[in-house]
């Protein structure tokens, strides 16, 4: 990816797999207002259809609509499109998870996954919103296709979360290092599905998940840039978030123990802390007092993330019940 000419052959392949949604030759001529013989010619890779035939076969791509009547296309859907890039057990986990909120967009090669983003990016109307790719995608085609994507500038602004969909025999170790690669390479956040659900239960874990992506197709540049500290020592959580509001416009650090966040405060100087409550070794309450009693700590805004109340008289000023609903706080952050 990275040539803003549509070939004919890149035309073929999407016309192919229009075919496959529309399921005969005779359909998708007639859902595109066209000659079978004219057709026939573009699916072959010999001709490049017009541009309103070739926005509508990317329509019925994106939408699996028919397209509106002239073979032009309508108007945005309200549902935000979000690609999804994973083989077809991890599809259908992302489905379910993701449920009727987003029109799912269904990929699962690379080269498919380029063609459809290149061609989205020319017809502006039809955009994807964000992309969720596996870590089964193709193989192991998920870093691949994130470094393509981040390297093509007309896609280079699309959100893009990676994802464990299904259980793998990766360890810790293993996941932390392709979490850190995913970081290094810009994606938004990299999501350990499996293990969300055995922390937390199947049900909280996709509500995170819809969060994160919710998040990401809606969100809006701060109109004032905070220093945040976000401090959790499950590394998946402080990541996302950290990544979620940095793509809010914010200078983020993140710390996994209270120790971590002592020192990392000291050099940042927040505007504000988002704190676990919950932590092993130092507590998010305990954490609080301290960065009160910091010479840098007297005016943080402190808020807290639990999964229970927060304890009468505590340091915060704000608390949020897990799972974390992102969009309500950056209201918060955004003052009154």
């Amino acid at each position: 990816m990275g040539n803003d000419h549509l070939d004919a052959q890149t035309s073929a392949r999407l016309l192919k797999r229009a075919l496959a949604i529309k399921g005969s030759r005779e359909t998708l001529a007639d859902a595109l207002g066209v000659h079978p013989h004219d057709l026939a010619l573009w699916l072959a890779g010999q001709a490049f259809p017009p541009e309103p035939i070739f926005e509508a076969v990317l329509e019925i791509i994106l939408d699996g609509k028919k397209p509106a009547a002239g073979g032009t296309a309508e108007a945005q859907p309200a549902k935000r499109r979000v690609l999804i890039a994973d083989n077809a057990d991890g599809y259908a986990v992302l489905t379910r998870v993701l449920g009727g909120e987003f029109a799912l967009v269904p990929v699962h090669t690379l080269s498919e996954g380029l063609d459809l983003l290149q061609t989205a990016a020319a017809a502006r109307h039809l955009a994807i919103d964000a992309i969720v790719c596996g870590q089964h995608f193709e193989g192991s085609q998920m870093l691949r296709f994130l470094e393509c994507v981040k390297a093509y500038k007309p896609t280079s602004a699309i959100p893009f979360i990676c994802c464990r969909a299904i259980p793998t025999q990766l360890g810790d170790s293993a996941l932390g290092a392709m979490r850190e690669a995913c970081e290094a390479l810009g994606a938004v956040a990299y999501i350990d599905l499996p293990g969300l659900q055995q922390r937390a239960g199947a049900e909280k874990a996709a509500v995170e998940f819809r969060d994160a992506v919710r998040a990401v197709v809606r969100m809006k540049s701060a109109e004032r840039v905070l220093r945040i500290l976000v401090v959790d020592d499950n590394a998946d959580a402080a990541h996302t978030l950290t990544a979620l509001l940095r793509m809010a416009g914010h200078e983020v650090q993140k710390a996994g123990s209270g120790d971590e966040a002592l020192r990392v405060g000291a050099e940042l100087k927040p505007d504000a802390a988002v704190l676990d409550i919950g932590m092993s070794g130092m507590s998010g309450y305990e954490l609080a007092e301290r960065i009160r009693r910091a010479p840098w700590g007297t005016d943080v805004l402190l808020i807290a993330v639990t999964g229970r109340d927060v304890e009468p008289g505590s340091a915060f000023a704000h608390h949020f019940t897990k799972p974390l609903a992102v969009g309500h706080l950056l209201e918060v952050l955004r003052g009154p």
